[in-house]
């Protein structure tokens, strides 16, 4: 990017950041996947458009995707509006071009791209899967009641799943970047989508296993050196910790904790490319937003004007290829 566009590009952000009520940007969550407990920590892994709950004192923002202001920088990545939610716009979009009357949508989350869709016409009906039951009773009670019947939340695994007609569409949200038979999970979605038929993705891509490069690390560390220390106290912690620094997780710990999550997010990408052909994709960032505003959004609610910088930061490093992208929307299409 030349020094001309980079000062462009600034430009906007600050203009953006002077439009009436630009810290309340985004009355309506945009997103794929909840927690399955909307009160807990946020997942590492979770997009920036997950559903934020209202935050209580006991239960502050603990992650960027709490934020409001974060969700609307992200939203005008993706969609080009900061109002517009991603699941709005693919509806709109891409919704006209399902070429079958079934979808599946793998992992149980907010349900907002499944209603999106059987809303505005885009299928008939949608299932849902999910091994969980407490993110399947989540997914189930935000589907309106004149839906229930054509939007439907199942346990069960997409391995052992048949569906009852050839898709038009599937959604996979959080869902591959935890699939240690990743090509083979994409291959069978290839076969049940009819010819023509859309996979749309949004997922953790950045590094496997959360190890973060030295590049990431070195951006995110010299950041928060530089914040004032009322911004760095830990709010997962009950002590008045500071985050000083960010590091790379031990590997063993994390895959005791949970041996799938991360397992093969820097796969993610040239899986699909392999299998299926782009329509349209959006690599919006995350190698800095995600790990720097971990455990300390609450702390910026006063201050979206310095999230709006550190959220547009983030975006020009990804877009110059400073620093590869945590994070992807997209729709790819079966040939």
């Amino acid at each position: 990017m030349s020094a001309s566009a980079f000062i462009e590009r600034l430009r906007e952000h600050a203009a953006s950041l002077r439009a009436p009520n630009a810290s309340a940007r985004s009355t309506t969550p945009a997103g794929p996947a909840a927690p399955a407990n909307p009160a807990a920590p946020a997942n590492p892994a979770a997009p920036a458009n997950s559903p934020a709950p209202a935050a209580p004192a006991q239960n502050p923002q603990l992650s960027f995707w709490e934020s409001p202001v974060a969700r609307a920088a992200i939203n005008r990545r993706i969609t080009g509006d900061p109002e517009l939610g991603p699941e709005t716009y693919l509806a709109r979009r891409h919704g006209p071009s399902i070429a079958a009357p079934h979808v599946v949508s793998l992992r149980a989350s907010d349900s907002k791209l499944e209603i999106a869709l059987v809303e505005a016409g885009s299928c008939e009906s949608v299932t849902g899967l999910d091994d969980d039951e407490r993110r399947l009773r989540v997914a189930r009670g935000r589907v309106p009641e004149p839906l229930r019947d054509r939007i439907s939340f199942e346990l069960g695994t997409f391995d052992r799943w048949e569906p009852p007609e050839p898709l038009g569409a599937a959604v996979c949200r959080l869902y591959l970047h935890r699939r240690e038979d990743l090509e083979a999970v994409l291959d069978r979605l290839a076969a049940m989508l009819v010819p023509g038929g859309l996979l749309f993705v949004e997922d953790f891509v950045g590094p496997a296993r959360f190890q973060w490069t030295d590049a990431q690390l070195e951006v995110i560390n010299r950041l928060l050196a530089c914040l004032p220390p009322e911004l760095l106290t830990d709010l997962s912690s009950t002590d008045g910790r500071q985050k000083r620094r960010v590091e790379r997780p031990s590997l063993a710990r994390l895959v005791a904790a949970n041996s799938t999550e991360a397992l093969r997010s820097d796969a993610v990408v040239p899986a699909l490319d392999a299998r299926f052909e782009r329509v349209e994709v959006s690599l919006y960032g995350g190698a800095v937003f995600h790990q720097l505003f971990n455990r300390i959004m609450g702390n910026f609610a006063d201050r979206p004007d310095l999230v709006g910088v550190l959220m547009e930061l983030d975006a020009l490093l990804t877009d110059t290829g400073v620093l590869a992208s945590d994070y992807l929307w997209g729709v790819w299409r079966r040939a």
